[in-house]
């Protein structure tokens, strides 16, 4: 077993928050054995707190759900998507991939949380450049519609948030894709996002990476 932490990213915007992924769902809370008796079981145990419910984690940052002026949904798994019922009176957009929302019908893809169909869904197809210093780099493979995200920060230059296309470093360094429901389509993905930070000199922030996570920057510190 690994310990296999997880970040949600709010990025500071000149049109306001945005924030990439809402985190776990709330069938977690306080219930570690949520699996037990499901194939899953002995497999993962999610281990989620009042802390990391997504308006305690937004209220650190002086924000409630309604000031979120748009939500990038990287995928639609249950560590990834779990906050999304914030957004559904907001009327928020969700900017996520046309391949991704193929699964919101299925139960066994993620709880139903993260699966909700009547929401501000604004859709793209492949790469977008959502604004001058924001691209959405299509990278299927973990997931159908799975996205990652290149950002230009004003104090650290090209930040690549890899999310589950590289869940960790040594996935990144040794191309070895990791829990992909397309390994094919995995594997050309992580080729994808190698090349980008090359290209950018983009410091690569990976999805689930126990070792980085102690060192990486988090609220109030930026990138």
């Amino acid at each position: 077993m690994i310990h296999s932490p997880l970040c949600i990213y709010l990025l500071d915007t000149s049109d306001g928050p945005i924030l990439i992924d809402t985190g776990f769902a709330e069938v977690f809370l306080n219930n570690p054995d949520f699996y037990k008796g499901t194939p899953l079981d002995g497999a993962l145990y999610m281990y989620m707190e009042e802390e990391h419910r997504l308006p305690n984690l937004l209220k650190r940052a002086d924000l409630q759900p309604e000031d979120i002026k748009l939500v990038i949904a990287t995928h639609f798994h249950s560590d990834h998507s779990g906050g999304n019922p914030y957004f559904v009176k907001t009327r928020t957009p969700i900017l996520v991939q046309q391949n991704e929302l193929a699964i919101l019908d299925d139960e066994n893809y993620s709880p139903p949380a993260c699966r909700i169909k009547n929401m501000n869904y604004q859709v793209i197809d492949g790469d977008y450049q959502l604004c001058d210093n924001i691209r959405l780099i299509s990278t299927p493979g973990h997931s159908p519609g799975h996205q990652s995200v290149l950002i230009n920060t004003v104090s650290s230059g090209y930040v690549l948030l890899c999310i589950d296309t590289a869940l960790t470093e040594a996935n990144f360094r040794n191309n070895v894709p990791y829990a992909a429901a397309d390994p094919e389509l995995a594997a050309a993905s992580l080729k994808k996002i190698q090349t980008i930070a090359a290209e950018y000199n983009a410091f690569p922030i990976f999805g689930h990476d126990e070792k980085q996570a102690k060192t990486i920057k988090v609220y109030p510190g930026f990138y």
